[in-house]
């Protein structure tokens, strides 16, 4: 090959690397671009609870916020309960019940009656998302928490909770944990 060839095509090498770059900086522009006037593609957020209207005089009361299960088997069932109570003057309205886990179960028995039971958010089906529970002033309610270790198992130390919005203005979002040592599962 020439010399004059070489230089002909180092040249044209050399004039494909600008172009590749202006061309490179020119889509990451049109892409921020389009970024930045797009409308943002929505996302389901399961887990968000979004803050509800609240009422004063509503105040809700729980006896605890953290309950411990104890060393259980993988194939074991663990259940704590938590006591509500509608100290305040005016109704609590309870809504978008939910938990952190597929192993994590959650049910509220009020005077009037229970609820449906509820998992995460994506598993419940619209229904159980929209249900919304009323407790009146002085009365009271239990949330009943069930974990299932066998149906994602791991081993050790485990949190897990149910979150719920209120009307109260002290306690939009509510979250209640529990607490356990697996044995016997694989670790995952």
């Amino acid at each position: 090959m020439t010399k004059s060839r070489r230089r002909t095509i180092a040249a044209g090498k050399a004039t494909l690397m600008r172009l590749l770059l202006i061309a490179t900086m020119a889509g990451g522009a049109a892409v921020a671009a389009y970024t930045a006037i797009a409308p943002p593609v929505p996302r389901a957020n399961y887990s968000q609870i979004l803050p509800a209207k609240v009422t004063q005089g509503a105040t809700l009361a729980i006896d605890r916020e953290v309950a411990e299960l104890g060393v259980l088997a993988v194939d074991e069932v663990g259940r704590a309960g938590f006591r509500l109570k509608n100290s305040g003057t005016e109704p609590i309205e309870i809504s978008q019940v939910r938990t952190s886990c597929m192993c994590t179960f959650a049910d509220i028995a009020l005077p009037r009656g229970n609820s449906p039971e509820f998992n995460m958010a994506m598993h419940n089906d619209a229904a159980v998302n929209a249900w919304k529970g009323v407790l009146d002033p002085g009365e009271e309610a239990t949330v009943t928490v069930v974990y299932k270790p066998s149906l994602m198992p791991v081993e050790g130390s485990v949190a897990r909770n149910v979150k719920f919005a209120t009307n109260d203005p002290q306690k939009p979002v509510v979250e209640l944990d529990v607490h356990a040592t697996v044995k016997g599962a694989t670790s995952g």
